[in-house]
This record gives structure tokens, sequence and C-alpha cells, in this order.
């Protein structure tokens, strides 16, 4: 086995997509997410029941988790969700599909907007606007969601609401920008051999990944892995809260790349747990829920001095592409969860720090501190 081959197989098999059908099942996706994020409450249940089958798997990141079923992901996501911001707009930036592993899937990346009302876990309203970031990836058969990857970024929601519970970020705290041809929403046929190319030019980045040798990731290090020439010079990565936005390799390298394989230097991937992999036109997306697993044995990733656990990682990529290399990447990690391996509850710390401030509800501390 090489050492691409230990970090991402290469045996990949593009699946074209007839385009009509592609692009009607991208508009049946966007109204499902669009009812459930903005349908009248009293319609909410039947939102659900008409976009999700009986026994819909939703994943969401921590601390939500894994929900079976309409009524789970009801009580213990929408319903939250849709009290906290009870006049949200899904807002989409990125709407992609294709077919991986016989499965028709639909990727989704932008922000639900709206007045933060009523807390969300825990997290405290601010009476104001706020923005939550979410990535996703949807199975569809027979017009029903079956399986959703769900990535919500709760850890910049508490920046919003004026909580850090972490060190500084390396990379700039900032709201994602859509694409900067605009062009993200994927409505129109795309040209099949255009959508090969990408999901290829991602999977050789993929695979050069597997060329770092474990040794410390120095300058030279990462040269060799040549990374460079998979990426525009001037490329946005657009990294989770907790992490934050760079731009160029070496931003990205100094801001995420090096901490995190000084962190987690035997880091590798495992095939079965990837569950979206898939080009359409420019733009590509691939995602994996515990596929990728290391020991933290250096660095100071997050603040937090190696522990010598074994974690599991949950994460996505959205990418956009020019002829020849990655020109901008959304990465949304369950930064959280990853954390709470790693032996640190950021929504604990959050709750302790409020019960210091007196036996107050998270709202009235928000005004308090204010």
């Amino acid at each position: 086995m090489t050492a691409q081959d230990k970090y991402f197989t290469a045996s990949f098999q593009y699946s074209p997509v007839d385009q009509t059908e592609n692009i009607a099942k991208k508009r049946r996706v966007m109204a499902i997410m669009r009812a459930l994020a903005e349908a009248p409450l009293e319609q909410l249940p039947d939102a659900a029941r008409d976009g999700y089958a009986a026994d819909v798997a939703l994943n969401v990141t921590h601390p939500i988790n894994e929900l079976r079923g309409i009524e789970s992901g009801l009580d213990k996501l929408w319903k939250p969700l849709r009290a906290a911001l009870p006049d949200m707009e899904r807002r989409e930036h990125f709407v992609a599909g294709g077919r991986y592993r016989d499965g028709d899937w639909i990727a989704c990346m932008g922000h639900y907007l709206g007045s933060f009302a009523r807390d969300l876990l825990g997290i405290p309203a601010t009476r104001g606007v706020a923005h939550l970031r979410f990535c996703e990836g949807h199975e569809l058969r027979a017009g029903k969601i079956v399986t959703s990857y769900l990535f919500l970024d709760f850890l910049d929601l508490m920046r919003q609401a004026g909580y850090w519970p972490l060190a500084p970020s390396l990379g700039r705290e900032m709201r994602w920008m859509p694409p900067r041809t605009l062009d993200g929403v994927i409505l129109s046929p795309q040209d099949e051999a255009r959508s090969r190319q990408t999901i290829e030019t991602i999977l050789k980045m993929h695979a050069a990944l597997g060329y770092y040798s474990g040794a410390p990731p120095t300058r030279a290090v990462l040269d060799e892995m040549e990374q460079a020439k998979h990426w525009h010079k001037d490329f946005m990565w657009y990294g989770p809260a907790g992490i934050g936005t760079t731009r160029g390799l070496r931003g990205y390298e100094d801001y995420h790349q090096i901490p995190f394989l000084a962190a987690f230097p035997d880091r590798g991937g495992s095939e079965q747990g990837h569950f979206i992999r898939i080009g359409d036109g420019y733009y590509a997306v691939t995602g994996g829920w515990g596929y990728l697993r290391a020991t933290h044995t250096g660095g100071e990733l997050f603040g937090v001095p190696p522990t010598g656990k074994r974690v599991k990682m949950r994460v996505m990529d959205f990418y956009r592409c020019d002829d020849d290399t990655i020109v901008e990447n959304w990465i949304p990690i369950d930064v959280p969860h990853l954390l709470l391996q790693m032996g640190v509850d950021v929504f604990g710390r959050m709750r302790h720090q409020f019960r210091q401030q007196g036996a107050i509800s998270a709202s009235e501390w928000l005004v308090k501190k204010t």
C-alpha cells in the first residue's frame, strides 16, 4: 500500500447522471429544506412528513448527533431551531448533485438567518440578527430524503453571542462568503467531462495529503507533499469556527495544515466512512462521518495540549475549481465533537460560565454582560 493509499484510496469511479433528473432532485431537496426552515410552525410536521422518509437517518453536529425518524428530527432539531430563530430564512450559496455508491446525493451550503429570540442548546439568545452556517449532504430516494448529514456551526453561533470557549483562532473568524462567481446553486445542465475532471482534481489533492511522512511539519516537509500544484495561488479556504478563514497556500499551511499535522501526525482515512464524493461542473463535494481517525499526540490545537486520545472526525469539503486548480474550499468540521473526544466540552464550559454569574438564564447573563 502506497503512502497515498494509506490516506485516501484512488478507486473512486465517477458516475454519470441524467442532467434533467439531477436538476429536478436538487430542486426537490431545496424545496424540502426550505419548507422545514420557513413553513409556518403549525405546518412543520406536515413539511417533515412530506420531505423525509419515515425512518430517516439525521446525522447532526454535536451536541445533537444521530437521530432516527421524523419525530426525533422534529423534537431534537427543527422545533428548537425554529423556536430560536422564529423568523428564520434559509439562504443557499451552493447546491450540487451527483451519484455516489449507487445513491443520489445533493449537497447544500449556506446560512440560516434570523432574529436570535430564544436560547439554542444553551447558547444565549441575543435578541438581534444572527446567522447559522449550514453544510449538508442529503440522499434522495423516491422524492424523499432518507439520509442527511447536517453540519451546523454552533461554535460560530456562540461567537456571535459573545462567548468563546477556546484559544483564539489562528485564521480569521468571519461569515463565509459565497462563491466569487456567484454560480454555486447549480440548476443548469453541466458537462460530464468537466464534472469528472473536477472531482478527479480534488481526489488528486487528497492523495497528495498521503505523502505526509509524520515528521514535524516544516515547510520543506510540506513541499514534499506537492500540494501547491493543486491550489490556485490566491485560493480561499473557509474553515469552521475554531480555525477560521485563510488565503493562499502560506495562510492555509500556517493557520490550519501545520497545526493540524502537528496535533495529529498519524491521521488516516477510512473508505467506509465516506458518504459523498460528487463532481458537478466546476464544483465538487466530499464528506465523511468519522472516516478520518488520528491520535492527539502533538501541538496545542485549539489551545489544547496533547492528550494521547484517539479521535474520529466528522468533516465535509465543498470546492470550486477553475480549469486546473482549486480556487475556493469551504470546510465544515464538527469541532465541538472533536474537542469532546479531546476532553473539552465547549457546551459544558459555556454552562459553567453562566453558573459563575449566578442562577440566571443565559439570556439574562448576556444582558448583564452587555
